[in-house]
């Protein structure tokens, strides 16, 4: 009995050094790294060309005194506006104002280089705030009727934003870009019904404001290739142990060579294979981007065994943000279509005394054609009783303008439209 549970043991023995064995051997191998076109080519701009540096001249003459953050929140909104205030923030700002009209002009604007996620950019919180002293004026000069000035003065807001997401930094400069982009969005929205403007001056922001595709795709795969960037240093940094623990200061130890859990060059092609191919899926429809076919995964038993643990596990955790950033690009090129589109049904309406039955009625008297839905490649969706533009959203499914949502609904049986009102 002795020596059948002796050779059991031995047997099982066996089988673990076994596959260790294949697993130090998984471990070793290296894996070729196809990552020529993730490699981010930077310019070198002359001082006084780049409006990054603009923009950081504005950040030092930035004026918003904390005990009255609340009441010029207000002002930014459009709520309980209050003029006196309103002309105080302008000129306590006028410098600031005129180093973001400044950035604005200028032909060039590119970040410093991010080498990784560690890097200071608490630039981005600045330029938050620096649109928002950017919308107060907006609003004062739509108050005082000098609706040409200030619709002219969003334009440059909505282009600095999209030359923000193109400044060669990672995908968090890019979410910060749309989102000062889409604060401008929202303020033609908020303000077409209330100005004076002709049917010529609203085809004329419908000009300024058409997408550019390539630049759109220029901007998406710059990031990309920024942010795979920081990706590569990480995991360079993971495999000489010189990733720093935030709570102690300290770095955390590098995988040992004895342990067949982490492979650095098979972990970095997995990075730059998926980041290639997010960059061709950014170039089609979000229907043609097959989402679920870029989230798929093995299972963590397959992870394991497949000697790099630890880096299978590292990429995967970052899927969801990198995959999600898609759904984000489609969302910011929707509104910008149906801002266009609110524009041209405001020209329509002031020539023809009436809203379209439909959004065909636009072309081409006010539009070449009817934009399209970046998520589902079909014509944006108009409810003229509601008044309202839509787009069918992620779940590419159109629920009639429905943007309320359901949290007992399973996710893809949400109401996920994406609803863009006007009021005239």
């Amino acid at each position: 009995m002795k020596k059948w549970l002796l050779r059991i043991g031995l047997g099982f023995l066996g089988v673990l050094v076994l596959l260790y064995a294949v697993l130090m051997v998984r471990s070793s191998l290296p894996a070729t790294v196809h990552d020529q076109e993730l490699q981010l080519v930077r310019a070198r701009i002359p001082a006084g060309f780049n409006a990054f540096d603009a923009l950081q001249t504005a950040k030092s003459q930035f004026w918003w005194p904390k005990n009255q953050g609340d009441q010029i929140y207000d002002l930014v909104r459009d709520t309980n506006w209050d003029a006196a205030l309103a002309s105080t923030v302008l000129a306590s700002n006028r410098e600031m104002l005129a180093s973001w009209d400044a950035a604005a002009n200028m032909p060039a604007f590119q970040v410093p280089a991010i080498r990784s996620f560690d890097d200071d950019m608490s630039y981005l919180a600045d330029w938050k705030r620096l649109t928002q002293v950017a919308q107060v004026r907006e609003n004062v000069l739509l108050h005082n009727g000098q609706d040409k000035e200030a619709f002219d003065q969003i334009v440059n807001h909505i282009q600095l934003g999209r030359r923000m997401q193109n400044a060669q930094g990672p995908l968090i400069q890019y979410l910060v870009g749309l989102a000062v982009c889409n604060l401008g969005l929202n303020q033609m929205q908020r303000w077409v019904g209330r100005t004076d403007l002709t049917p010529g001056q609203l085809k004329d922001y419908l000009r300024q404001l058409e997408p550019n595709p390539d630049e759109e795709a220029a901007a998406f795969a710059n990031t990309i290739k920024a942010e795979y960037q920081c990706q590569s240093k990480v995991l360079d940094d993971l495999r000489r142990g010189k990733v720093r623990d935030s709570e102690t200061s300290g770095y955390y130890h590098r995988p040992t060579r004895w342990l067949p859990v982490f492979n650095y060059s098979q972990t970095k092609a997995l990075c730059a294979n998926f980041n290639l191919k997010l960059i061709q899926a950014a170039a089609h429809h979000y229907y043609e981007a097959k989402v679920t076919d870029l989230e798929s995964r093995p299972s963590l038993a397959a992870m394991y065994l497949s000697g790099n643990a630890v880096g299978q596990i590292l990429f995967y955790m970052t899927l969801p943000a990198m995959t999600s950033s898609l759904a984000t690009k489609s969302k910011g090129n929707a509104q910008l279509q149906a801002t266009r589109t609110i524009l041209a049904l405001r020209a329509y309406q002031l020539t023809h005394g009436h809203l379209p039955a439909d959004l065909n009625a636009l072309v081409p008297e006010f539009m070449e054609a009817v934009p399209i839905d970046d998520f589902d490649g079909q014509p944006l969706r108009y409810a003229p009783d509601r008044k309202t533009v839509y787009s069918v959203g992620k779940n590419l499914k159109d629920d009639g303008g429905d943007d309320r949502g359901s949290d007992t609904e399973p996710a893809s049986q949400r109401h996920l439209d994406l609803v863009y009102k006007f009021d005239f």
